[in-house]
């Protein structure tokens, strides 16, 4: 009973960790925007889903990567953006606010360190607990096995 529980635990914790691709409601792949552009997002709203983007044209616009205005709501199509990320744009209108989502062609160019960052040693992120949770489950399943090759011995003996 204790191994079966603790290979279903260990299962759980598994699944968490492999977790499940983003899904979105996009038919097909995305096309490049006859308005594309690119440049920085210096600040974000709405959980990252809006931002405000210095172009490399050097002006300031706004991208609105969710249909909706709510901080607690959110769609299947929502595109997300981190500051100081630069950016290739594809949004699907031509003057700002732009509208853009998970449908769009729009990709993260790279990432701008952070000033404290630059040219120190590299820090934990929230990826890192996964292999937490990943290492745990591991162990967990070697105790039932173990438990359960403990178990079967004595009862053979």
């Amino acid at each position: 009973m204790v191994t079966r529980l603790l290979v279903v635990v260990s299962v759980a914790c598994c699944a968490l960790v492999a977790g499940s691709p983003a899904q979105a409601s996009c038919a097909g792949s995305p096309s490049p925007s006859a308005h594309r552009f690119t440049g920085v997002v210096v600040s974000t709203t709405l959980g990252g889903r809006r931002a405000e983007v210095r172009t490399d044209a050097g002006t300031t616009v706004e991208v609105r990567g969710t249909p909706v205005d709510a901080d607690n709501a959110m769609t299947s199509v929502d595109r997300s953006y981190e500051v100081g990320g630069r950016y290739e744009f594809h949004p699907v209108n031509d003057a700002s606010p732009y509208t853009d989502s998970a449908c769009t062609a729009t990709r993260l160019l790279s990432r701008a360190a952070a000033p404290s960052e630059r040219g120190s040693p590299p820090r934990a992120n929230d990826g890192d607990a996964s292999y937490l949770v990943a290492g745990l489950a591991v162990i967990v399943a070697g105790a039932a096995v173990a438990l359960r090759r403990r178990r079967s011995g004595r009862a053979t003996a």
